[in-house]
């Protein structure tokens, strides 16, 4: 819905304008006053033959600032069928020579992903336009990250309206937030608060804040941090339902459910997850809908191995529920790593030793299509941390008739030492080499010389270990393996 706010005396020009379509007045409003405007619709404004466009604070278009335009009946229709999302009819009403046609095509590009040219490009006006068509759009001459922050702080320093300095900055934390820079983000968010002046503008910059502190935490987490997180987004999830954005919302309750599992308040946590479940599932938004179901699905894994066994089998259905939205052929990346998740849990879940054949099969297959697509080619720490996890499955494996569960697991466990190395990933390799160890002692010796080869190769990896790290926790497993291998070979003597 479009809602266009104007004078009395010039709401029945509009609306002459809008009957020359049929049915378009379903979907435009026109008021004469602020309280009339219908908060879920978007809106134009048209004051002294000048058509404005607000500015999306919702995500729901492309963030491309219009110029103040011409009032005039195809200018009118042609913003107006934009805001609706039918491009296609835009064009219908202005030709190449309109002073907005550049700006339609521009934000049409940008809304469908499609190239655009340096022709387009060098005709868009404003620095803000530029560091977002640089940002969000399909331009082939980018420049560089410095570069881009560079023009989106002038922009934010060159404009004179206080609300859209708050809306390019916006999207220059969003920048910020991409590419790791969370402190610059943070710092330039609580810059600018003081100047957001509308309900969205200030709804705006706390996410973002919120967005931007988040992504800092570190263990152990600072309880008043996690406190202003998580107030922060039940502002937002309020600020958004009061207004039926219930798609936004459901966004900021996927985080906030994670800041509740910090907190552990895991009833909240739970609570939190499933409304943004609900929401996705209602707005008909598979993706969403994997995600949260995701975050979910690792939420009550989370709390499986930390002394609620019970949780196990309600985390592999709703791993299993997200493989309806990740399949193999659409999304490989998340169906390997949801077939990981899998994977761990079939190896940790306590069942009887009757049970246990069923579920080391399904452990095996999880992480056989884990390992078909990290490969150690194309994702080579992937492809050792699932090594290195699926070595120390099959360790509790029952007795194979076909292979020695074993000798697998060592093979896997040096596929990860190849990728794990000292120089790259010190800490894994340590962690590798201590679990290795483990395996060490329950495998079979065929003769001496075997026996004697595998207690060097032992003592040598558990000194290796204090060499890698200084973890207490490491070398204290090292030193536990050195101390047996000297009572080992005094009895071998």
């Amino acid at each position: 819905m479009i809602t266009i706010l104007t004078a009395t005396n010039f709401k029945e020009s509009i609306r002459e304008v809008i009957m020359v379509v049929d049915r378009l007045d379903e979907l435009v409003a026109v008021v004469s006053h602020p309280e009339e405007i219908d908060p879920t619709s978007k809106l134009l404004t048209v004051e002294n033959d000048i058509i404005r466009a607000s500015l999306d604070w919702y995500d729901t278009e492309p963030p491309y600032i219009f110029p103040e335009i011409t009032f005039n009946a195809n200018n009118l229709l042609a913003i107006i069928f934009y805001k609706l999302g039918n491009q296609q009819k835009v064009f219908e009403f202005v030709s190449e020579g309109n002073s907005i046609y550049n700006d339609l095509l521009v934000a049409t590009h940008l809304q469908f992903g499609y190239d655009i040219s340096d022709a387009m490009f060098s005709k868009i006006d404003t620095l803000a336009n530029q560091s977002i068509v640089q940002h969000y759009g399909q331009y082939s001459n980018r420049c560089t990250v410095e570069t881009l922050k560079k023009m989106y702080a002038k922009a934010i320093d060159t404009e004179i309206h206080d609300e859209l300095k708050v809306f390019i900055a916006k999207h220059y934390s969003n920048l910020l937030l991409d590419v790791n820079a969370y402190q610059e983000a943070e710092e330039l968010v609580r810059s600018l608060q003081d100047k957001a002046i509308s309900p969205e503008s200030k709804n705006a910059m706390q996410i973002q804040l919120a967005s931007a502190l988040m992504a800092q935490l570190q263990l152990p987490y600072e309880n008043d941090t996690l406190d202003e997180i998580s107030e922060l987004f039940q502002e937002g999830i309020h600020f958004y339902e009061t207004r039926n954005q219930n798609v936004n919302a459901g966004l900021l309750y996927v985080d906030a459910s994670e800041i509740a599992n910090y907190q552990k308040d895991y009833i909240a946590s739970k609570d939190y997850i499933n409304k943004a479940i609900l929401i996705f599932k209602e707005a008909d938004i598979p993706e969403f809908l994997g995600e949260a179901g995701l975050r979910k699905a690792t939420l009550l894994y989370t709390w499986s191995k930390n002394g609620s066994p019970q949780y196990y089998k309600p985390a592999i259905n709703a791993f299993q529920d997200t493989l309806k939205v990740f399949k193999r052929e659409t999304h490989p990346q998340k169906f390997a790593h949801v077939h990981h998740n899998l994977a761990l849990i079939y190896s940790e879940i306590p069942v009887s030793s009757e049970e246990k054949p069923i579920w080391t099969a399904f452990c095996a297959s999880s992480f056989k299509e884990v390992l078909k697509f990290y490969t150690k080619e194309d994702y080579p720490y992937e492809f050792a941390m699932a090594s290195h996890n699926y070595a120390t499955a099959l360790m509790s494996f029952p007795v194979a008739k076909l292979h020695n569960n074993l000798d697998k697991a060592f093979g896997m466990f040096e596929d990860a030492l190849s990728v794990r190395t000292a120089a790259s990933y010190p800490f894994e390799r340590a962690l590798t080499l201590v679990n290795q160890l483990e395996l060490y002692w329950v495998m079979h010796n065929e003769n001496s010389e075997e026996e004697a080869k595998k207690y060097n190769a032992m003592l040598n990896k558990a000194n290796e270990i204090s060499q890698l790290v200084t973890d207490s926790a490491l070398i204290e497993k090292a030193n536990e393996h050195i101390e047996a291998l000297k009572n080992l070979k005094t009895i071998l003597n």
